[in-house]
């Protein structure tokens, strides 16, 4: 047996579930696997760098994003996609693609192979399943809808019930477990203490901050609290973007109150995470979910069009908000600092969402012999 798991370099929501699938197969099975970018196997770096193009930009002007995102999502567009991918170049790259690793099935975290790849495997005559995880967990783009999967996987119901919407077969859609990142499903678990201790944090209200995989955020959060006298420290994890930095050195020089840590990207952001009474940053469904399974509340600070879902799935069990507004997000913030036991463990455990790599790719595997 031999999977392939594809992602797409837009930001890290692709990415990482596919390297958390990845990660579990070899610890789960030992045996070779494939992990790569969908671009690279049909060479397309034009593709590629639009694709990174448009989220930045996103991340940019989040305010934008619903208009640029509907002119995106259209059936003209899967057309047009579905005709690139039929072009000589990319017809032959897919398929010395195929010959050399021979993949037993794929899995794609990215709409686009979901798209693409059953209709262009099956022209060239392979028998290989191609399934699709939808990183977002409560939305499907339209773009994406192809009956021709073996089957999508949400970890989400609001996922499921809208893929059916978007145009999926009710029969091909599945719900899974959220394929978390290895160090988070495999590390030992840390009181909030101990974990401070550990990282030589102050044993204080914490925000962790995401930056989010391209380092793009407002900072203007940090000044609103600061206003407040809090004593609260924030934790900025990721890169931080161009722009950003100089956001932040400008504003480092009036904080007087709150205490803000930069330790960059990191590997154990479970600790972190860990080590926080609250998460906040542009709505990534990794990091939302991450912070689900850790029974930390979130505070989505930039929705982004594709995790709309997101508000529902946090306000309807109390355990996270979605707020663009800066004065709106001090206040939730300020709300949660003097009320610490508004958010129980119970929160968490009503929302029906499962956890783990390992169990996804059983599921997987399972699917593959049907």
């Amino acid at each position: 047996m031999k999977p392939a798991f594809l992602y797409v370099n837009a930001g890290k929501g692709h990415y990482i579930p596919a390297k958390a699938m990845y990660d579990a197969y070899l610890d789960e099975y030992g045996e070779p696997a494939i992990l790569a970018n969908l671009f690279d196997i049909i060479s397309s770096k034009f593709i590629q760098k639009t694709i990174q193009d448009n989220w930045r930009h996103s991340l940019k002007h989040t305010s934008s994003q619903p208009y640029t995102y509907k002119m995106i999502d259209n059936p003209l567009n899967r057309i047009l996609l579905r005709l690139i991918i039929n072009s000589s170049k990319h017809t032959r790259a897919l398929k010395d693609w195929l010959d050399k690793e021979k993949p037993d099935l794929i899995i794609s975290t990215h709409f686009m192979g979901g798209l693409i790849l059953p209709n262009a495997i099956a022209r060239l005559g392979y028998d290989i399943p191609v399934f699709q995880y939808a990183a977002d967990c409560v939305a499907t783009p339209k773009t994406g809808v192809n009956n021709k999967l073996k089957y999508m996987y949400l970890a989400t119901e609001r996922g499921v019930e809208n893929a059916v919407k978007s145009g999926m077969e009710r029969d091909k859609v599945k719900l899974c477990p959220f394929p978390l990142q290895y160090r988070i499903e495999n590390s030992p678990r840390l009181s909030k203490e101990e974990a401070r201790r550990k990282l030589g944090l102050e044993d204080i209200f914490t925000v962790a901050f995401s930056m989010g995989g391209e380092g793009i955020s407002r900072l203007g959060i940090l000044e609103e609290v600061d206003k407040r006298n809090l004593r609260i420290q924030f934790i900025l994890l990721g890169n931080i973007g161009e722009s950003t930095r100089a956001e932040l050195d400008g504003i480092m020089g009036n904080i007087r109150n709150i205490r803000i840590i930069t330790p960059g990207f990191v590997s154990n952001v479970n600790e972190y995470l860990e080590a926080s009474d609250m998460t906040m940053g542009k709505a990534g469904a990794n990091s939302v979910m991450e912070s689900i399974y850790l029974k930390r509340f979130t505070l989505v600070s930039d929705q982004l069009y594709p995790f709309e879902g997101s508000k529902p799935l946090l306000e309807e069990h109390g355990i996270g908000k979605v707020e663009n507004n800066i004065r709106k997000q001090a206040d939730i913030i300020e709300n949660l600092y003097n009320n610490p036991g508004m958010v129980t463990d119970e929160n968490f455990e009503n929302t029906g969402i499962t956890f783990s790599s390992r169990a996804f790719i059983k599921m997987l595997l399972e699917d593959y012999q049907k």
